[in-house]
């Protein structure tokens, strides 16, 4: 097996092949949404421009979100209204579908860029780099972290290539093509303005010539052209000008908003990474994290890592998502560490589990990132079967105290059930388990949907924390 692994016996190609697979069926199966902004801050502003009624979030109100990601979904998915097809489910999946091969790409691209420097050209880097879950998780996430990551990936690709490129025959090209991206990166994520910044840090301490300087300059003007461009798209977006991005200091620093939302302890990232990153894998990763900044600090993806993870560790409120950025290299540190160092003593198990259980995490690809869209989709597809829809206890319609009405606009009125209800020819739909054992029983009521399989029910664990969406069907008498 550890001759397999470090040989290069398989085609890239194949690797490349199964990576699009992994990517297709997430995008098609994982439903929803990793985290609320990635609707309400999208999908929301992509409702308006669809003519959609909605409520947007606050961040609307203070006019501090860039519609440009919205935008480009909305050109995306309008044409298919001209063919009449506004299934909110086929929309969805595009755009996911979509943000998959964009972000499956940007993996590509880094690899190519960078297998001879970290000695990654290997069997066992291409199958733990395109096979990797998380990747495919995060790419079909139409969130505005898994576009910016995206676009910083080939911003600091095409930098490191036109920085590096003695030849001088494409600098130019190259220069105006990373400002592109890295512009667009910091669009779509104020945050990565951080790694951006360092790029530039790297380049002063460790790649500065005068014959470079006028390159840093045209990238630097084309990275302001793109911001530039995006406040003219907000102005539709907003009906006004307005600068957005004076407008996101103003209410998260000196208005506070940023603090209000929690103001966690400086270790608070690493609980984050251990508790919920891909266990018990992340032990090694964080190794294998901690032995590349070791021994390439002078590489450009250390200074688009370190300093970032140092920066939002003293900022108050933390996620697992604003460290994204630095998980996106993930499989790379841990190919780096496994193909950097010599043999040693249960080298070969580490790998081996390293690949099995990133097999087992394939399971989070096939189940909805949002179970309430699961819902959502079966009352789509099955409410001409009924007259009316009842909740009885959670409302399933409502996420976070608002709407995503792309699903729900589409949708059957929705009300809450009460023991007068007349609840005939109609679905009603519940949470709890010892209420779901009520309604199995009724004779004019039958079960006809959960969101996950009846019988993890057999787990109490599972089964007290109403994880589950069941569904009844309930006819006349």
């Amino acid at each position: 097996m550890h001759n397999f692994y470090f040989s290069n016996s398989i085609n890239l190609r194949w690797y490349v092949l199964f990576g699009l697979i992994v990517h297709f069926i997430s995008a098609y199966f994982s439903i929803g949404y990793y985290n609320a902004d990635e609707h309400y801050q999208v999908i929301g502003p992509l409702e308006r421009l669809l003519g959609i009624e909605n409520k947007l979030t606050w961040e609307f109100d203070y006019k501090i979100r860039p519609w440009l990601q919205s935008y480009i979904y909305f050109f995306l998915v309008k044409p298919l209204y001209f063919f009449n097809i506004e299934n909110p489910f086929v929309i969805t999946f595009i755009i996911r579908l979509f943000s998959s091969i964009i972000g499956f790409v940007s993996i590509l691209y880094l690899y190519n860029h960078f297998k001879s420097k970290f000695n990654l050209d290997n069997n066992l880097s291409k199958l733990i780099i395109f096979s990797f879950w998380f990747y495919a998780y995060l790419h079909a996430r139409t969130s505005s972290e898994n576009l910016s990551i995206s676009m910083m990936l080939f911003g600091i690709v095409f930098f490191d290539k036109f920085i590096n490129d003695e030849s001088q025959k494409y600098k130019f090209l190259l220069s105006i093509v990373s400002g592109i991206f890295l512009g667009l990166s910091i669009i779509f994520r104020w945050q990565i303005i951080i790694s951006v910044f360092f790029i530039f840090v790297w380049f002063l301490f460790n790649k500065f010539s005068l014959n470079n300087i006028k390159y840093i300059i045209l990238n630097s003007l084309f990275i302001i052209f793109c911001l530039l461009l995006s406040l003219v798209v907000d102005y539709f977006g907003y009906g006004i000008f307005n600068n957005t991005y004076y407008e996101y200091y103003k209410a998260n620093f000196l208005g506070g908003w940023f603090s209000s939302f929690g103001k966690d302890p400086w270790w608070y990232y690493l609980k984050l990474f251990f508790e919920n990153f891909f266990p018990p894998i992340n032990i090694i990763i964080f190794i294998s994290i901690l032995f590349f900044w070791f021994k390439e600090y002078k590489n450009i993806i250390t200074y688009t890592t370190l300093p970032v993870i140092i920066i939002l560790s003293i900022l108050s409120h933390k996620e697992l998502r604003f460290i994204f950025p630095i998980l996106i290299f993930t499989p790379f540190f841990l190919c780096y560490l496994f193909c950097n160092t010599k043999y040693f003593f249960g080298k070969l198990f580490l790998i081996n589990t390293s690949v099995v259980i990133n097999i087992l995490f394939y399971l989070v690809l096939i189940i909805p990132a949002t179970e309430q869209v699961k819902v959502y989709q079966y009352l789509y597809y099955n409410q001409f079967k009924i007259d009316k829809v009842f909740f009885y206890d959670t409302n399933p319609y409502i996420i976070d105290d608002l709407e995503p009405r792309l699903y729900t606009s589409f949708l059957p009125e929705i009300s809450k059930y009460r023991s007068e209800s007349q609840y005939e020819n109609s679905f009603i739909i519940l949470r709890n388990f010892k209420i779901y054992e009520q309604f199995r029983i009724k004779s004019n009521c039958k079960y006809v949907f959960s969101v996950y399989p009846k019988y993890l029910n057999l787990i109490n664990n599972w089964k007290e924390r109403e994880f589950n969406w069941y569904i009844f069907e309930c006819k006349n008498n």
